[in-house]
């Protein structure tokens, strides 16, 4: 469905989204290390999916990647909403509370990624 140049990016995305999912079951789990990876898939997001336009998908596809990439913005705002949660989470309860949200929205982006790859 998508170009090369869209392929490589949504590609580097979703790697980045599956690294930072792994730190995040990390038993070991540093709030601190979790924020920067997040940090990564932020910076990621925004200079090379956030601003991609589907010019040169075909036509029959572009509403669909259009839809996708709607949700995508979304989840990536919810993440961020998320993430600012788990780093102000004071018990360990609400810590692991905050984390299982964390991970559900890194399963959904990483999702919304390989429907369009």
């Amino acid at each position: 469905m998508l170009p090369p140049l869209l392929h490589q990016s949504y590609g580097e995305f979703q790697q980045l989204l599956q690294q930072l999912h792994a730190g995040a079951t990390n038993p070991e789990l540093e709030v601190a290390v979790l924020q920067s990876g997040f940090q990564d898939v932020k910076g990621l997001f925004e200079s090379q999916i956030a601003n991609l336009n589907g010019d040169d998908l075909p036509p029959d596809d572009t509403s669909r990647w259009q839809s996708v990439q709607t949700e995508i913005r979304k989840q990536m705002r919810l993440l961020e909403t998320d993430m600012m949660f788990l780093q102000v989470a004071r018990s360990s309860a609400t810590l692991q509370t905050r984390l299982v949200g964390v991970c559900d929205r890194l399963n959904t982006l990483i999702q919304y990624c390989q429907a369009l790859l």
